[in-house]
């Protein structure tokens, strides 16, 4: 009982880890159901490359298996020889020898043929011997495939008993010749009868001999299935091939053959379970290295299972296609837009996991494909480039410029590939050429799946903070005509934060956009904020202190709301929260302080709600926002003041632990400090203090 209970408060305190690691899991059962159940045969070989593992003795009896030109030339030769099957129909003879008798007796009664030396009944005789003759040699329809055969060319005649009996062309007769046989016999008996029989005879004329189309497929396909599939036999022990030998076309057959005999000896069905958990296996080492780098350096996706989901869906999503088109044996391997996966999840997470997830999916890919060295070999290049080349603006002509690039290093890599494998361009696969097109132009379909992504799993891309970021939007236009000075504050800020992020690593876009936004609040009451004033009119001469307080920290909850009603994405709202943290509004407080000492506990009145910054952008905005309002304030500073002044706002954020929640460093903030300082002195075209004499 006591252990059923620690299990449960076990899972219920880790049920975060444990819908992760089940997430794993869950992606590599699917992997491994597309992974082939054959196992994988150690030996890689090409023809015309040498053999780079030691010498290979047969480990049991291998037949040599012909190719599929062997083969393919063994059936042309077969059916080049192949005799076709006519059938021989008895009934035409009767009846043609019927009709001649009527029009023999009809021809009769038309005239006086007597006088002209027509003897009826010899004639007759004469006329139907010739026909007997004509259809016991065989009239012949010869189909148009058969009409180019030589004369000594045999060919089976079917009888009405399915009994076959082989002919030669030449001893059957076509109508012409029957016709010719006819008047020949005719003229060699020296009667007058030439000019009446032989109109009539044909007239009398018909094949008798007619093509079997199905009995001459049957046997056709008997023959051809009666190939020999096999040449010779590699006995046990016998070399195959020794270490360092070139493989020629007959060394190549012999290695395929040994390949296929031993998947099929030791990759029997009964194995097909062990495999499948060796593949899970494999998947599940691949996956949790992705898991272990994840956890290490991308802590954020780690611990939100919206992230880590997406992630591995996408991985399993991109192999699971893969796979299911090698086994469709279709062509178009290399058509497949791999490089969607980098894009996707560069917009999301950035370059270094989409690095490494999609070296994670290109390892296990491998396991999947044909040529697998050579697939990886591409993918990986081709999804370096799409990382390294992602466009910094949601423009189509850098887009299509990014897809250019893809499909560059795609023909390049293929074709600098190629050269080392065939040793000359004519071997060269030139069509793969058209499906590496086909595939940069499907990569396009990252874009149009990225916002689909955004809105299921509530993310924001890079492309929506790009785009988020444009100083048109209708929002930061409002802001620029309403408070024109919190404008151009939050556009140095924004510079200032994404240099600062930009310095050490942090999302730059993340940290510029938010700075961008993380003011709006200001809009409602503008003139109350010093930026704005510029007629010399101070509305917070009419107010008390904590009222003056009250409205300045009320720019975060009017900021929050008018986000809100704009749909700003949460993750730019948590800008607005946190820029100002817990900090005391001190110019208040201590004018507050000077007129009430007594009441020093009262300084709630004067601090912000926060939250604190939670990360490193977050934390970069706070300290630009307070680094630049405090820089505005000098006049005429030397560069020795902007370095101090940003010292101090600084080392006060840190002693005010305003920056404990984010996982910044203290080299980050000397980083951020020295980017800050180059910057301001920019801006404000410090002077150098030169000492005194």
């Amino acid at each position: 009982m006591y252990s059923l209970k620690k299990l449960f408060l076990f899972i219920v305190n880790r049920h975060q880890d444990i819908l992760r690691y089940l997430t794993i899991l869950a992606s590599a059962v699917v992997i491994s159901l597309v992974f082939p159940r054959t196992g994988i045969f150690k030996y890689e070989f090409e023809i015309g490359k040498p053999w780079k593992y030691e010498s290979l003795i047969a480990p049991f009896d291998i037949a040599i298996q012909k190719t599929q030109m062997q083969l393919d030339e063994e059936k042309e030769w077969l059916l080049e020889g192949f005799s076709p099957y006519y059938r021989l129909d008895p009934l035409v003879a009767e009846t043609q020898e019927a009709a001649f008798i009527d029009s023999f007796n009809a021809r009769l009664l038309l005239g006086d043929w007597k006088s002209k030396g027509i003897d009826s009944l010899q004639d007759l005789k004469l006329g139907l011997s010739v026909l007997q003759s004509i259809y016991s040699k065989g009239l012949i329809y010869l189909i148009d495939e058969h009409k180019s055969f030589p004369p000594g060319k045999e060919i089976n005649i079917l009888t009405d008993e399915n009994v076959a009996e082989k002919k030669l062309l030449a001893d059957l007769l076509t109508i012409k010749e029957a016709f010719d046989f006819a008047r020949d016999t005719i003229k060699s008996t020296r009667r007058e009868s030439l000019g009446f029989l032989l109109p009539l005879i044909e007239e009398s004329l018909d094949y008798n001999v007619l093509y079997d189309g199905a009995t001459t497929t049957k046997y056709q396909n008997e023959l051809v299935n009666n190939i020999s599939l096999t040449r010779g036999k590699i006995q046990e022990g016998e070399l195959i091939i020794s270490k360092g030998a070139i493989v020629t076309p007959d060394k190549y057959q012999m290695l395929e053959s040994f390949r296929n005999e031993f998947e099929s000896k030791v990759f029997g069905i009964k194995k097909a379970q062990i495999i499948y958990l060796g593949n899970l296996g494999l998947t599940i080492i691949v996956l949790s290295v992705l898991a272990l780098f994840i956890r290490t350096f991308s802590r954020d996706v780690w611990e939100n299972n919206r992230k880590h989901l997406l992630v591995f869906l996408l991985i399993t999503l991109m192999l699971v296609t893969i796979g299911s088109i090698v086994k469709t044996d279709l062509p178009i391997l290399y058509a497949i837009p791999v490089c969607i996966l980098p894009l996707v999840l560069r917009n999301f997470f950035g370059a270094e996991l989409a690095l490494h997830a999609h070296i994670a999916m290109v390892v296990l890919s491998a396991f999947l494909v044909p040529d697998s060295i050579q697939f990886a070999f591409l993918q990986i290049i081709a999804g370096m480039v799409a990382i390294v080349v992602q466009p910094r603006g949601f423009y189509w002509s850098q887009v299509f410029a990014l897809n250019g690039i893809i499909l560059l290093a795609y023909v390049t890599s293929y074709l600098a590939l190629s050269l080392v494998q065939e040793g000359s361009l004519a071997q060269i696969h030139y069509a793969d050429f058209g499906w590496l097109g086909l595939n940069a132009l499907l990569t396009l379909l990252a874009y149009p799946l990225i916002p689909i992504f955004e809105k299921s799993f509530g993310f924001v891309s890079q492309m929506t903070l790009i785009e988020l970021s444009d100083i048109h939007r209708p929002l930061l236009k409002e802001l620029s005509i309403k408070a024109p000075g919190t404008f151009q504050h939050s556009l140095q800020v924004a510079n200032l934060a994404e240099a600062a992020a930009a310095e050490i690593g942090a999302n730059t876009a993340l940290a510029k956009t938010g700075a961008l936004y993380h003011d709006i609040g200001k809009m409602k009451n503008p003139l109350f904020f010093i930026e704005n004033q510029n007629h010399g009119i101070n509305p917070h001469d009419d107010l008390t202190f904590e009222e003056s307080a009250r409205v300045i920290i009320g720019h975060v909850k009017e900021g929050i709301q008018l986000a809100h009603k704009h749909h700003l994405p949460d993750i730019l709202i948590d800008f607005i929260r946190t820029h100002h943290g817990t900090t005391v509004v001190q110019y208040f407080y201590q004018s507050y302080l000077k007129n009430f000492p007594e009441k020093a506990s009262d300084i709630e009145k004067f601090r912000y709600p926060g939250p604190l910054p939670y990360s490193k952008e977050t934390a970069i905005v706070m300290m630009a926002d307070s680094v630049e309002a405090a820089a505005r304030s000098l006049k005429n500073p030397t560069s020795e003041d902007i370095e101090s002044l940003v010292d101090h706002i600084i080392s006060s954020k840190i002693k005010e632990e305003q920056l404990i929640n984010s996982n910044i460093t203290f080299k980050e903030i000397t980083l951020i400090k020295k980017v800050m300082k180059k910057m301001l002195n920019s801006i404000y075209h410090a002077r150098i203090a030169y000492p005194e004499h």
